[in-house]
This record gives structure tokens, sequence and C-alpha cells, in this order.
């Protein structure tokens, strides 16, 4: 996990949830994100990372190790290429 976008996250993800803490593996619903607090957290990190993340891809960030992983991936997909397009 990159350390840096683990912090990122977690800081963004434990200010918008309103916890002190979370645990990279527990179900982020359990923090109480529901569909609402979702759509805004992933546009917030659209914005912060210049990526896109499908419904897909958002869909299946159940936890935050998924949202980091989500993420670290994305960085990594050249400009240009995160449809498909080569």
């Amino acid at each position: 996990m990159d350390r840096d976008v683990f912090k990122v996250v977690d800081e963004l993800f434990c200010r918008r949830l309103q916890v002190p803490a979370l645990d990279p593996d527990a179900p982020l619903v359990d923090y109480g994100l529901d569909s609402v607090r979702a759509i805004e957290l992933v546009v917030e990190m659209e914005s912060l990372f210049d990526v896109h993340i499908s419904d897909e891809q958002a869909a299946s960030m159940l936890t935050l190790r998924d949202v980091v992983a989500t993420v670290n991936e994305l960085l990594a997909v050249p400009v240009g290429q995160e449809n498909g397009d080569a």
C-alpha cells in the first residue's frame, strides 16, 4: 500500500466519517458510510488525485484498503488510457 496515498485517503475518510481512526480492513459501512457520503468521497478523491473512479470501482471499495488499492491502480494507468483507450 502506498503510504502517501494511504495517509491522504485515511485522513479524508476519518474527517468525512467523523471518526478518530479507521481499521484498513473493516467495512466502511461499519463507520457510517452511506451512499451520499460515498459519492461525496469519490468526487473528492477524483479531484485530489486527478483520476476517474467508475461506478463499478466505487462499488467494489468496501474497506479503506480497497479504496487505497483502487486509487493506486488508477494512478498507475497512463493518462488517456483510463477507459481502455490505447
